[in-house]
């Protein structure tokens, strides 16, 4: 499964644990929301560095202090879903969007947690919504994320409607590599390399150079019966990266 975006998650910082009987977790904080911030950052360290107990104690916390924080609920989601505890997830999901209905993160998160669980009608329902409002800041993000979700079904159906998701993302960012990149597979599987030209074209202006890009390169210009552009490629794979696997692999081509 393509791993998608999830969106505005609480940044982690390190900072000390504290249990019950200890000081509180931050000194000097009045503001139940601002506890409650503070329990979320630090519940979200622990549950990078593995420890789910005081992750949850952290996060349970931030609740306590602020039981209709839409953060709160959402870091609580994510702890679920990072400890396979998939209904609860859900349902932390479902709170955010309740307490924050205009939020745009909150569905794209959603979606991304639909997808996952191969729930895609329900994904899509959810993408689009966040697409919707106004003031969503990351559209080219969610269209890219919804695209990949239908890729990666598996569901040969789902291509088609992916294809024209890359392609939003790509009208409101056209340095989506990811979107390029997943097009340009599409259509190598599906054997239409003017459009894999087209996408390339677009792709190598937003790239560096690298042996990957190149091979890429060489591949394309070669199937659509562009000889001498294929070779500068092979050239620049020789010179570039001499010691690259695609090298290699354009070494070995020249001897079939």
């Amino acid at each position: 499964m393509v791993l998608l975006s999830v969106l505005n998650l609480t940044a982690c910082v390190t900072q000390k644990h504290y249990l019950e009987s200890d000081k509180p977790v931050v000194e000097n904080i009045s503001s139940p929301e601002a506890k409650a911030r503070a329990r979320i950052k630090l519940g979200l360290t622990y549950l990078q560095k593995g420890d789910s107990v005081q992750a949850k104690f952290n996060l349970d916390k931030a609740l306590e202090f602020a039981p209709d924080l839409a953060e709160a609920h959402y870091s609580l989601a994510y702890y679920y879903q990072t400890v396979q505890n998939f209904d609860k997830a859900e349902k932390a999901y479902i709170r955010v969007i309740e307490l924050s209905p205009n939020n745009g993160d909150a569905y794209n998160n959603y979606g991304a947690f639909l997808c996952e669980r191969g729930r895609l009608e329900e994904a899509t329902e959810n993408f689009l919504e966040a697409v919707k409002i106004d003031s969503y800041i990351r559209v080219w993000q969610t269209y890219e994320n919804l695209g990949l979700c239908l890729a990666d079904s598996g569901q040969e159906s789902k291509i088609d409607q992916a294809i024209s998701y890359f392609n939003k993302a790509l009208g409101y960012n056209a340095r989506a590599f990811t979107s390029l990149n997943s097009l340009i597979e599409i259509y190598q599987n599906r054997q239409e390399w003017h459009q894999v030209k087209a996408y390339f074209d677009k792709l190598r202006l937003v790239s560096r150079p690298s042996a990957a890009l190149y091979w890429l390169g060489y591949n394309t210009e070669r199937n659509i019966g562009a000889f001498e552009a294929a070779k500068q490629y092979g050239r620049l794979l020789l010179i570039e990266f001499p010691s690259s696997s695609q090298t290699q692999l354009y070494k070995k081509s020249l001897l079939q």
